[in-house]
């Protein structure tokens, strides 16, 4: 075929999760930042910069197709540049951007990353709050 074929990019993933805001944080969302703007409306939270202009070019080339996705994570992976992982470590506070298992891209300001738990953020171009679980992250690279 065309080479390396991660043999885990074939489970499916799971629709990241957009939680609905949370007017003073409730109990179950206790530590967690309120989304701002209505459910579904995002809105750049304050105190996050826009992305960086070389994140974003990255992102607009990957989310054109999985092909290309994987392609870049499999050139990233012989270059040495990073291997498979298992969440976005040392990402927190910063704008990542995240190849999934199944070579989805997402564009996201990581707030909060576990590697036994969930990855959540704000996911760009709508920076709704959203989070799905670290395990299928294959690829990543934060600014």
């Amino acid at each position: 075929m065309y080479g390396y074929q991660d043999p885990r990019a074939y489970f499916p993933l799971p629709t990241p999760i957009f939680l609905p805001p949370v007017q003073g944080g409730g109990p179950s969302m206790q530590g967690l930042p309120s989304m701002p703007g209505g459910p579904g409306t995002g809105g750049m939270p304050q105190n996050i910069t826009p992305p960086p202009p070389q994140l974003l070019n990255s992102y607009q080339q990957l989310s054109q197709s999985p092909a290309q996705a994987q392609n870049f994570v499999q050139q990233q992976t012989l270059q040495g540049t990073q291997g498979a992982v298992s969440f976005a470590a040392g990402c927190q506070n910063r704008w990542t951007l995240i190849v999934t298992k199944t070579f989805n891209v997402f564009l996201m300001y990581v707030t909060q990353s576990n590697p036994n738990g969930f990855t959540r953020g704000f996911i760009y171009p709508t920076y709704a709050f959203g989070t799905f679980p670290s395990s299928v992250i294959l690829w990543y690279i934060c600014f």
